[in-house]
């Protein structure tokens, strides 16, 4: 399993990859870059650094899965590394900017069950703070991605509000093993309330490609519920395209029986 975190600068990916990299059967997928090394990093921690030529001739070579110039530097994930890592059997973990995990699931393909979080805070100005508490020289620079960045969410599996270190751990935590041992999410209402003309209409809207607002869920005890949306996630089981779903924090609900809700699910996926 290949887990991706995006989000703007500040919003804490890579402190939460290295929060989980103190567990065992957590590895990095280190990125390939042009851009200078920092004082706290080192090579392969958590970027391999090479110079402009070397890295245009692993593009000539067709090495990378796909790769970006972000603030005047290249970045680009290795099909070599990524073969390699594979082997260890470890989850694998990767930061990488929102551009680049388009096109990393669109050619990725089977090779591997790729997970996509993104990451953001509650405002711009949160944000402001963050890049201020870390002494980033250069906040306007960051900054003028993050519209562009946002806009990109959608895309993504899970979006957290990473508002408290431990809170984002514990959930990325649950949607790992969710996403290692569960198949659907469970549902928070009687199924027999599902509107399926909705169902239907959601899923004409998806198949014109229109992008669907996110779905709302909440984890408990492990699993993990839909909070609102319940007929957008039919829609997506139907059609096959993908909803982004997003965690709301201290949601209360009702459980349903989940054998009532595979039956409702596989109902809707019979219509593919």
């Amino acid at each position: 399993m290949l887990v991706i975190f995006s989000g703007g600068s500040g919003v804490g990916k890579n402190t939460v990859i290295s929060e989980l990299l103190k567990f065992e059967g957590f590895e990095l997928l280190p990125t390939y870059t042009t851009r200078l090394k920092r004082e706290t990093e080192s090579n392969g921690n958590p970027y391999f650094f090479i110079t402009n030529a070397e890295f245009e001739k692993k593009i000539e070579e067709n090495e990378f899965y796909e790769y970006e110039t972000v603030h005047g530097c290249y970045y680009g994930t290795s099909k070599k590394l990524l073969t390699e890592k594979q082997k260890t059997n470890n989850i694998l973990l990767k930061d990488i900017d929102v551009l680049g995990t388009h096109n990393l699931v669109n050619r990725i393909g089977a090779d591997i069950k790729l997970v996509t979080i993104f990451l953001k805070v509650d405002s711009k100005e949160v944000l402001v703070e963050r890049l201020k508490q870390r002494k980033e020289k250069d906040i306007e620079k960051r900054l003028s991605r993050y519209d562009m960045e946002q806009s990109h969410q959608h895309e993504y599996n899970y979006i957290i509000t990473n508002n408290d270190l431990e809170t984002t751990k514990r959930l990325v935590f649950d949607i790992i093993n969710f996403e290692k041992e569960s198949e659907y999410l469970y549902a928070t209402r009687n199924v027999k309330e599902i509107n399926e003309s909705l169902v239907y209409e959601y899923a004409n809207r998806l198949k014109q490609g229109e992008i669907l607002s996110p779905i709302k869920i909440a984890v408990k005890e492990g699993k993990i519920y839909i909070i609102e949306g319940h007929q957008r996630y039919l829609a997506s089981i139907m059609t096959g395209v993908k909803i982004a779903q997003e965690i709301v924090f201290n949601a209360t609900f009702d459980e349903v029986e989940q054998y009532s809700w595979l039956e409702t699910i596989q109902f809707y996926k019979n219509k593919e």
